[in-house]
């Protein structure tokens, strides 16, 4: 079977699955509940709910732009605009929320720019590892009180045990690595390319290619410090925004105020709930069954929960749209024909 059949059939299973179990979570909580508590926002509390999530996209474009700039790969902002929603497009319809359409972002940029690709990966890496510091930030305060609180179970608490320190290691990690030059992952290549010889010259090709793409990264801290930590500032800024829709939404929907502990502990599960998981496209099904157990914890209801992420969702998927019409309009085929052209010309 060919793959684009192969991705298309997986594609099309996912939506079922996903379908399925969003059917099963409205018979569950009862759907006229739901949409009730939807309809009790009011137009106050949907344009909240609609600017939170317009100021997180600008907050990702912004974050990025700067490093960019700080590169030295110009390109108008209105592509770097395309650019970052049509990976964050790609990124919310595949099985993995957070990582996925970095590969469609610097094709964007280096289909204007005469930026080197692995400078302009170097750029979408960086961003993306701010993004995990910052995201370990709220996580660590809320995988504090998912500790002590007492309604949390041994399951959940065992859950940010586990991935608590899981996602931090490699966070961790990579900030050793990048901060210091040490090229570990060019050199787990190599070595790769000395154990499976026949794939060695392949494999050595790529791992010169990561190993330019790391004394890019190394950049972000050795010369555009800067620039860097101010990325950094913003994508605090931005999940702090994240951190909040919980309040945001109870409060316009049910007058309800969630303290900073309910907030910190709502935040940092669904953080890990998110990234296991998010297999269906925009984690429709999944999602919504996790965040009513989730928010249990804290006292909100199951309908409350669901019309809590499908709320959410609905303007996401608007900045998702708006990122698929951007990538459709470019035609990834003939962008990716450009690049190719362009790069074996300059060699």
């Amino acid at each position: 079977m060919k793959k684009p059949v192969k991705k298309v059939l997986s594609i099309s299973l996912s939506l079922l699955v996903g379908a399925a179990l969003l059917g099963a979570v409205f018979y569950y909580v009862g759907w006229k509940n739901t949409f009730k508590q939807i309809g009790s926002l009011h137009v106050v509390g949907i344009l909240a709910l609609a600017g939170n999530v317009f100021l997180t996209s600008l907050g990702w474009i912004i974050g990025w732009w700067v490093i960019l700039r700080a590169y030295d790969v110009k390109i108008p902002f209105r592509r770097v605009v395309g650019a970052r929603l049509s990976g964050f497009a790609v990124s919310y319809i595949t099985p993995s929320l957070y990582f996925g359409g970095e590969p469609v972002r610097a094709l964007i940029v280096a289909d204007s720019s005469s930026a080197p690709i692995t400078r302009i990966f170097a750029t979408i890496v960086v961003e993306r590892f701010l993004g995990g510091l910052s995201l370990i930030f709220f996580i660590l305060i809320g995988g504090f009180f998912a500790l002590v609180s007492p309604q949390v179970t041994q399951i959940e608490r065992q859950a940010v045990l586990i991935g608590v320190p899981f996602i931090s290691f490699w966070i961790i990690i990579g900030l050793i690595d990048f901060a210091g030059n040490f090229k570990w992952i060019s050199r787990i290549i190599r070595l790769l390319g000395r154990i499976f010889t026949r794939w060695r010259g392949g494999l050595e090709r790529a791992a010169n290619k990561v190993a330019e793409t790391e004394d890019e990264v190394y950049n972000a801290f050795a010369k555009h410090w800067r620039a860097t930590l101010l990325s950094l500032l913003i994508q605090l800024v931005t999940n702090l925004l994240v951190y909040i829709r919980p309040l945001a939404f109870f409060y316009f929907s049910s007058r309800i105020t969630l303290t900073f502990s309910q907030l910190s502990l709502v935040f940092t599960l669904s953080i890990i709930m998110s990234m296991v998981l998010w297999i269906t496209p925009g984690g429709f099904g999944t999602g919504e069954a996790a965040l009513i157990g989730i928010f249990a914890l804290v006292g909100i209801a199951n309908d409350g929960a669901v019309a809590f992420s499908l709320s959410y969702k609905f303007f996401e998927l608007l900045v998702v749209a708006v990122g698929l019409v951007y990538l459709f309009h470019k035609g990834i085929g003939r962008m990716w024909h450009r690049v190719k052209s362009t790069s074996r010309h300059s060699n």
